[in-house]
């Protein structure tokens, strides 16, 4: 996989749209072309020669997507899988890599080998499996060498609270973050055994042994170590009120922290966990499970105040270890957009915010992600805002979703139209994640120390 797409693309004028950004609504074109990037954005461009004009009438203009988390490591056919993503409008995919043994540099090759199969680009996050001094030692070695800016822990895993103190400190000083999976991992070992004896299993067993309360002591647990350590910490996926709460509690304190929500919770209901329902096992084996109403109205609430920062599919792999969905690379943008914009919750650049630009700006590649702006990648969908489409399988059986990605163009080439791939157009690239800049990561540190302090007498 490329650094960039490499070879120099054919002139790719986009017109008569209105281009969406994070920021504002415009009614611009937008000139694609070099090396896969943007090279003007304006009113009434001229036409090089040699050029082809994309009539965009009717229709908006966005950044392409960008899925903060998927979980499909080095799985060949899983990357293979991404032309979903590509169908729903996302053009990047933030993996997570679980390594099978402590040794992180091996992990990246055989992820590396794999991803090289996606159809989207694709940047990494690692997953640490504990604190070791080699641990710590490669980490080091994956951010100055290998892009990766952001490492995976795992409360559920078994993660100590010592292991995640040492691992957010260190990551805070090579330039990194971390992202926490919270849940009370004691909590739901115990829950689980008592429903394994009781014969509960499977989805159910899923629900029941993960409460919300055990999300939100988590979460706020999660964020009162990475405040110790002095190191930005992201938290995710979160699911109820009470973990919204925490989030919104600690950026009022001024903590750096980021949050993700996944699409299914916005829109999924705890039913499907019903033992008695027709929903397939792997659908609904996940944690943290799919909640009421009240919790998922929080959700929303988390997202148009800006508390949760970005929507993520959570997809992984039928048949692979992990938390996560066996579906849903197609379908996220499409539920934010009907159940979010449609609805009045969201605006149209409040929508380009939670699923493209977020992510890009939390992970320290915007703008060559998420934006549409000259320098930055041809990654640009070119969305129908009034369809609508009633799913009638997999886990948003019986949900509505919106907006159409009618044209996908991925580094100045188009590769998804009229409902399906267009031929010859290849594979993605690697997204490298440079580190933060160390006096940006001193400015972290120390925001994070301060919001820790209690001033009141």
């Amino acid at each position: 996989m490329g650094m960039r797409h490499g070879q120099t693309r054919d002139l790719l004028l986009i017109r008569g749209g209105t281009v969406v950004t994070g920021q504002a609504s415009l009614r611009v074109d937008v000139l694609c072309g070099g090396v896969g990037e943007i090279l003007a954005v304006g009113p009434d461009l001229d036409i090089p020669p040699s050029c082809t004009v994309v009539d965009a009438g009717g229709l908006l203009v966005m950044p392409g997507g960008v899925d903060p988390q998927t979980g499909i490591g080095a799985d060949e056919a899983g990357f293979a899988l991404t032309a979903a993503a590509l169908s729903g409008g996302t053009t990047t995919i933030l993996d997570t890599m679980h390594p099978d043994s402590g040794r992180l540099d091996g992990a990246w090759r055989d992820w590396q080998h794999a991803a090289r199969h996606a159809h989207v680009d694709v940047g990494l996050h690692m997953a640490l499996p504990d604190s070791s001094t080699a641990v710590l030692r490669q980490m080091d070695s994956l951010v100055t060498d290998q892009g990766i800016n952001a490492f995976h822990l795992s409360m559920p895993e078994g993660l100590s609270d010592r292991d995640i103190l040492k691992l957010t400190s260190h990551a805070a000083n090579c330039g990194a973050l971390c992202m926490i999976e919270a849940q009370n991992a004691q909590a739901v070992a115990y829950l689980r055994a008592e429903l394994d004896h009781a014969g509960i299993t499977g989805g159910e067993a899923c629900l029941l042994s993960a409460p919300p309360q055990v999300e939100a002591e988590a979460v706020g647990r999660a964020i009162m170590l990475a405040g110790l350590s002095g190191g930005p910490v992201h938290v995710g996926p979160v699911s109820t009120i009470g973990a919204t709460e925490v989030l919104a509690q600690a950026r009022l304190r001024g903590q750096r922290v980021e949050g993700h929500v996944l699409a299914p919770h916005l829109v999924v209901d705890e039913a499907v966990h019903d033992p008695e329902g027709d929903a397939a096992t792997d659908f609904c084996i996940t944690l943290p499970p799919f909640r009421d109403g009240t919790h998922r109205r929080a959700l929303w609430g988390g997202l148009a105040s800006g508390t949760i920062g970005m929507v993520a599919s959570g997809f992984r792999p039928a048949g692979t270890g992990g938390n996560g969905v066996v579906d849903g690379l197609a379908q996220r943008m499409r539920v934010v957009w009907l159940h979010g914009v449609r609805a009045g919750i969201l605006t149209a650049e409040e929508f380009v915010a939670v699923t493209s630009q977020a992510a890009a700006r939390a992970f320290n590649i915007y703008p060559r992600k998420g934006a549409i702006m000259p320098g930055a990648d041809a990654d640009i969908v070119l969305w129908d805002p009034d369809a609508q489409e009633t799913c009638t399988s997999g886990l948003y059986a019986g949900i509505t979703l919106g907006g159409r990605a009618v044209q996908v163009i991925r580094g100045g080439v188009t590769v998804w139209k009229d409902d399906m791939p267009c031929e010859g157009a290849g594979y993605g690239a690697y997204v490298p994640c440079p580190a933060f800049r160390p006096r940006l990561s001193e400015r972290m540190r120390m925001a994070a120390h301060l919001s820790m302090r209690d001033d009141e007498i």
